[in-house]
C-alpha cells in the first residue's frame, strides 16, 4: 500500500529554514548568497501562504542564526545554534522535494510575489533540488519518507518556538536587571 504524505506550507518551510541554517556551518567570512535567497524565499512563502507566528518564528529562527554567522564571521565569536542541527534527518525524499519545487514554483507564479522574491523562490528551488541530489533520487528506487520528515518538521519548529522564546524571556530579565 502506498500512502503519499505532502509536505504542508509550513512544513517546507521549516524545511527551507533547516537548509539555510545547515548552510551557515560552513561560513568563514560571509554568508552564502543562496542562504539569503533562502531568506527571501522564506518571507514570500510565508506572506503568500498566511503562515502567522509559524512564518514569524522560522524568520526570526533563520534571522538570528545568520546573526551569530555574520558575528562569527567578523568576530570569531562563534555561538551555538538555537537547536540541536543534527536530531533532524532532514534530506528529503523525491516526493518531498518535488512537494517543495512545486510550493515553490506555484508561489512564485502568484501575484502577490514581486520580481525579487520570484529569484528567490526560483533560486531556491533550483538550489534544494542540487543540495539535495534530486536528479539522484528520481533515478534511484527510494521508499518515501514525507511521513516521518513531516513530522520531524513540526517537532522541529515547535524546538525553535521554544529557544526563541527562551531567549526572549532572558533578554528581558537581562534589560530588568539592569535598569535596577
Amino acid at each position: 500500500m502506498n500512502i503519499e504524505t505532502h509536505l504542508t506550507a509550513t512544513e517546507a518551510c521549516t524545511l527551507i529554514a533547516h537548509e539555510a541554517v545547515s548552510m551557515l556551518d560552513a561560513v568563514q567570512e560571509e554568508i552564502p548568497q543562496s542562504v539569503r535567497e533562502y531568506r527571501t524565499a522564506l518571507e514570500a512563502l510565508t506572506t503568500v501562504h498566511n503562515l502567522g507566528k509559524d512564518g514569524e518564528t522560522l524568520l526570526g529562527w533563520l534571522d538570528t542564526e545568520i546573526a551569530n554567522a555574520e558575528r562569527y564571521a567578523a568576530e570569531g565569536i562563534n555561538l551555538p545554534y538555537l537547536i540541536d542541527m543534527c536530531r533532524l534527518d532532514a534530506e528529503p525524499d523525491a516526493m518531498a522535494q518535488m512537494d517543495l519545487v512545486w510550493l515553490l514554483f506555484d508561489t512564485a507564479a502568484m501575484e502577490e510575489c514581486g520580481p525579487e522574491q520570484r529569484r528567490a523562490l526560483l533560486g531556491t528551488a533550483r538550489t534544494v533540488t542540487e543540495v539535495c541530489g534530486l536528479d539522484d533520487l528520481l533515478l534511484a528506487i527510494l521508499r518515501p519518507n514525507g511521513a516521518k520528515l513531516a513530522e520531524g518538521l513540526n517537532t522541529e519548529l515547535d524546538d525553535i518556538r521554544a529557544a526563541l522564546q527562551a531567549g526572549t524571556e532572558l533578554c528581558a530579565g537581562a534589560a530588568s536587571q539592569e535598569m535596577r
